[in-house]
């Protein structure tokens, strides 16, 4: 405040007199905050077996980072609750059977370096399924990844990278940081358009939001009221670099309430929590506007290592895609398959 500006008047006297003069509230869409809130339990979401699949899912992630001495374990470790979640909580479009079936929620895994988390997922899924007795065929074939091939991770004839859009579960390549956005946007409007039931599900990084791109395709989701769109974000606090706080110093949840987002707060590795909030976000919570899920995660969450950034996680070597693969037939055993993989189809 210049000296000029504060002979004119006295700051606390009209902070006093019209405290609104001072005050600013961030407009934008519904909130709400569901961390810590006494959730009634789902009869239909067995917490403890989705517990037991992620823990395998995570093996199998750094089970494949550890063979290619490669990879990002500490964003795929902390998104695991996150991605299983959302398969299993009747909101997403999937069939496992048919994986490209035209109908499906669309995908988009705008971090896409996060295949450790991607290809254990699938692979938990479609091994299941074989130890069932079921496998895609012919063309479709190449949508499924095996717990084995995952010692080909980032080898020639092994799982990719990253997130390519001929797998299951995957709708679009991994481009840039910060893609995920508008490709989930142009999947969300298209089906609009179609007047599909259908709905786009992001799954990103909480340091993609700094990307210009993003701040583009957040503003003409909100303007175009695109509320078939849902982003899930792992709000991890760290990017590749460090803090996230390094680029965006102003809180986190501005990015989006502020751009006209319905905004949803969890604990991203509740998965009560996380179920409430795929549900709200898909069945119109903040009618009219996209909405982001913010899960609150610890990044590299489950690894020995501290901060899960070094390439190398003492965990598993090649060999150990033999066990990772017992455990797989052992869930195929305890979960069946319509529970594990559920044919939510909107045609």
């Amino acid at each position: 405040m210049s000296s000029t500006l504060a002979t004119r008047f006295d700051l606390a006297e009209l902070a006093a007199s019209e405290p609104e003069r001072l005050q600013y509230r961030a407009e934008g869409g519904a909130y709400l905050d569901l961390r810590g809130l006494a959730l009634e339990p789902l009869p239909e979401i067995d917490e403890n077996r989705i517990a037991h699949l992620c823990r395998i899912v995570r093996g199998l992630a750094f089970a494949a980072v550890d063979s290619a001495q490669s990879g990002h374990p500490g964003g795929s470790s902390s998104k695991t609750e996150m991605v299983m979640s959302l398969l299993l909580s009747g909101r997403l479009g999937f069939d496992a059977w048919n994986p490209k079936h035209p109908g499906r929620s669309r995908v988009v895994w705008s971090a896409g370096h996060c295949s450790p988390l991607f290809h254990g997922l699938v692979s938990l899924v479609y091994e299941a399924l074989r130890r069932k007795g079921f496998s895609l065929q012919g063309p479709a074939a190449r949508a499924a990844v095996y717990p084995e091939q995952l010692a080909l991770f980032r080898r020639w004839g092994g799982p990719s990278g990253h997130v390519e859009s001929h797998s299951a579960l995957a709708d679009t390549s991994t481009g840039s940081s910060g893609h995920g956005f508008s490709a989930g946007l142009g999947f969300a409007l298209l089906h609009r358009s179609c007047g599909l039931d259908t709905k786009a599900f992001v799954i990103a990084g909480d340091a993609e939001t700094e990307e210009g791109m993003s701040y583009e395709a957040r503003n003409v989701a909100a303007s175009l009221g695109v509320d078939n769109l849902v982003v899930t974000l792992d709000y991890n606090t760290f990017g590749i670099d460090g803090p996230i706080t390094e680029a965006m110093p102003v809180p986190y949840l501005n990015h989006w309430f502020a751009h006209g987002w319905n905004v949803i707060e969890a604990n991203g590795h509740n998965v009560r929590e996380l179920v409430y909030a795929y549900r709200l976000a898909a069945d119109g919570f903040g009618a009219g506007r996209p909405t982001a899920v913010i899960c609150h995660t610890t990044k590299g969450i489950a690894s020995r290592t501290a901060a899960c950034r070094a390439p190398r996680i003492p965990t598993a070597r090649p060999s150990n895609m033999r066990s990772m693969w017992r455990l797989c037939a052992n869930s195929a055993s305890r979960f069946p398959a319509s529970r594990a993989m559920p044919r939510a189809i909107s045609a």
